[in-house]
């Protein structure tokens, strides 16, 4: 996720809202609260918001919290009466808006971006194709206290605020699915079973190229995954996170050049990818309880 979270102007949101169906919103900060990052965006009405009649469409995903009724409420060309405390979706590029105008309702609308939401289905489900229902369902407190949550970090960017702001949408969009129907049935089936290869690509890649700067977001976009995600699966597979895994891996190599004695070691080092000749030093001997200088006259 982007870094940069702040109270931002309504530019900065149609990336994922769309254009925002208001007619008095001159100055927007006084009309509506909106925070964002690349991936999310939260937009909360107050009584001075008039939102107008019409619809619209966006390629997010929209998660709509009631805090007043919200009458002639369209999705889709159908209209619902949306009390206060509803919750309800609305998918990508579902036409969506009022067939009325309406004035001072209190509104909480969550924007994720598709990718993400999809990538936490197919964690959860084995299948991104997750469909909403547009119904009325209830918020529960959950999802209330979760989106508080993650609308104080949004604000207020205390330390390792990236980090939450992450997990807090993950565990939002997972709530979300847990008390909104769609169309993804949780049964074993539909459990995934490409994990393993795509472990194995993620392995093939860093023997490939272990000689470099090679990062968890790097990996993860190979294989399509969210970071997190990723993170959890490769040490579910192989009982090691990837910078474990790379490190071993880097020793291991090294141990080979040391054996064949073609190399110096600050050779070795710089050919290993470490960033100088101590860092290499210090490593091999916590991993090995030798230096490498020790390793190669015991051989």
């Amino acid at each position: 996720m982007g870094s940069d979270f702040m109270l931002v102007s309504l530019d900065r949101l149609t990336h994922l809202t769309g254009a925002v169906p208001m007619d008095n919103i001159q100055n927007a900060k006084l009309v509506i609260e909106n925070f964002c990052t690349d991936d999310i965006a939260i937009v909360t009405t107050n009584k001075s918001t008039n939102i107008c009649h019409g619809t619209h469409f966006h390629d997010s995903y929209e998660f709509v919290i009631c805090h007043t009724r919200v009458p002639s409420a369209v999705i889709d060309d159908k209209i619902y009466d949306r009390p206060m405390n509803a919750l309800f979706a609305v998918n990508p590029m579902q036409d969506h808006g009022l067939a009325i105008d309406v004035k001072g309702s209190g509104l909480c609308g969550v924007h994720i971006d598709r990718e993400t939401v999809e990538s936490v289905a197919y964690e959860i489900y084995g299948s991104p194709h997750i469909v909403f229902s547009n119904e009325t369902f209830k918020v529960n407190h959950d999802i209330k206290l979760l989106a508080n949550l993650l609308l104080e970090e949004l604000k207020y960017k205390q330390a390792g605020h990236e980090f939450m702001v992450e997990n807090l949408a993950h565990l939002i969009i997972g709530s979300l699915m847990r008390n909104i129907n769609h169309n993804l049935p949780s049964r074993p089936h539909n459990k995934p079973g490409g994990y393993k290869e795509n472990i194995k690509k993620v392995i093939d890649y860093m023997n490939e190229n272990y000689t470099t700067s090679v990062s968890c977001t790097e990996l993860s976009k190979l294989i399509k995954m969210d970071k997190y995600r990723f993170i959890r699966t490769f040490k579910s597979q192989t009982h090691k996170t990837p910078y474990e895994y790379l490190l071993d891996l880097k020793i291991e190599k090294a141990k080979k050049m040391l054996k064949a004695k073609d190399y110096t070691i600050t050779e070795i080092s710089m050919i290993c990818g470490f960033s100088s000749h101590s860092h290499f030093t210090s490593t091999f001997k916590k991993k090995t309880g030798l230096s490498p200088s020790e390793y190669r006259m015991d051989l």
